[in-house]
């Protein structure tokens, strides 16, 4: 971002005064982000721009650490921008240009209503005819995708510069200041990982994911809802490991089943779900492991836990999201069943081969497995899903009091 602008005062555009955010320009994330809800991306890039604009003059200059959430924060913007489907986006870009049209006209109208009526038709055709040379942009811009990568690269030199002192220190030694930045950072790594799932490099942004989960691991909650939301986006760019795919939507499983539990305590249920908290630490996990659906028929089909979600939301959206979660499971597990199928077949070729002297390496796979039903598969399970958000919950800021702590 650029720091010789104007400082902020009141904008016409979107009516705030800016200079009432002075001492606390943060509070303008929700403003921006109620305009993000909206679709009206320009308007709450504009606001988060102004944000940051405000911060850089309360700390003293844009190299301060206490900037880069504001850098974070217009990254955030520009990436669900950037999220938006191409057709999508183009309607966005036409609504727009429709919207300030018709405002330009209002006011255009409101101004010269006095003057001579063909005087203000005139003045309109020549407006219109303007407006139809102006080239309209097509697809996601990349101007935003550079943008977006610059503010990410800004607030980690930042952040990490800021906690390189913290790095070889027990996390419990630490106040909650410097906690807040480790998480700060968790939350840097996952829009970068964020931005190359945009990009379609889904090894690079699970390296992303990653170091997001590392440092969100040992600064923040193992149990928090962010990181099972983590863990369920890092699963959706593990197309190319199966494997890997399916410990990441494990322990987001863990993690809800978790909150269930806390859910259905606090609703006086006698049911105890079998949850192990050291089955985040693991490293692997077998398809055929009774870990993967030891839950699944209890909370599918109790009938007390059935009928006490009819009356309880919180209930609802845990069961819910279980749900979800171990549908993609189960798409998972039919993969690696038949790729294991398809070891198997292949090793037992081998082995016959080799009794006969006669083991032929360019075998004939059709014969072996129908391979195209892996395909399908893969593409099942990447189609669009349920909004990661239902996982991730914002309320699990490190300033806020989570739920169930």
């Amino acid at each position: 971002m650029e720091s010789d602008k104007k400082e902020p005062e009141k904008s016409e555009k979107n009516d705030i005064n800016y200079s009432l955010y002075a001492d606390q320009p943060e509070k303008l994330f929700p403003i921006a982000q109620e305009q993000f809800n909206k679709n009206k991306f320009e308007e709450g890039l504009d606001i988060l721009e102004q944000s940051i604009i405000l911060a850089v003059k309360k700390y003293g200059g844009e190299d301060k650490v206490e900037i880069a959430k504001f850098y974070n924060k217009y990254s955030d913007g520009l990436l669900q921008k950037l999220s938006l489907p191409t057709t999508d986006f183009l309607n966005l870009q036409e609504n727009e240009e429709q919207e300030s049209k018709n405002k330009d006209e209002e006011e255009s109208k409101e101004k010269e209503k006095e003057k001579d009526k063909e005087e203000d038709e005139e003045k309109s055709k020549d407006k219109e005819k303007d407006e139809e040379k102006e080239p309209k942009p097509s697809g996601n811009n990349i101007e935003d995708d550079q943008i977006a990568y610059e503010n990410l690269n800004m607030a980690n030199i930042l952040l990490k510069k800021y906690l390189k002192e913290y790095d070889d220190k027990d996390p419990k030694e630490l106040d909650e200041e410097v906690i807040k930045y480790y998480l700060l950072l968790s939350d840097n790594y996952s829009l970068f990982a964020s931005l190359e799932k945009i990009n379609s490099d889904f090894k690079k942004a699970n390296e992303y994911y990653k170091l997001s989960i590392d440092l969100a691991k040992r600064y923040g909650n193992k149990f928090s809802r962010n990181l099972a939301g983590l863990y369920f986006e890092q699963a959706q760019v593990l197309d190319f490991d199966p494997h890997n795919c399916l410990l990441s939507l494990y322990k987001s499983k863990v993690i809800m089943e978790y909150y269930l539990q806390k859910e259905i305590d606090k609703a006086n249920l006698n049911i105890k779900l079998d949850i192990d908290e050291n089955d985040l630490n693991l490293n692997s996990l077998s398809f055929d492991d009774k870990k993967v659906f030891q839950n699944k028929e209890l909370i599918e089909n109790n009938p007390d836990l059935i009928k006490a979600s009819k009356d309880n939301c919180d209930l609802e959206e845990f069961i819910a999201i279980i749900k979800d979660i171990n549908l993609k499971i189960e798409d998972v597990v039919l993969e690696l069943k038949e790729y294991d199928t398809f070891l198997k077949t292949k090793e037992q070729m081998k082995k016959d081969g080799e009794k006969q002297n006669c083991f032929d390496t360019n075998i004939d796979m059709s014969k072996v497995m129908d391979l195209s039903k892996i395909t399908l598969i893969k593409k099942k399970r990447k189609e669009p899903t349920n909004n990661d958000d239902d996982i991730k919950k914002p309320e699990e800021d490190s300033n806020k009091k989570q739920k169930f702590e």
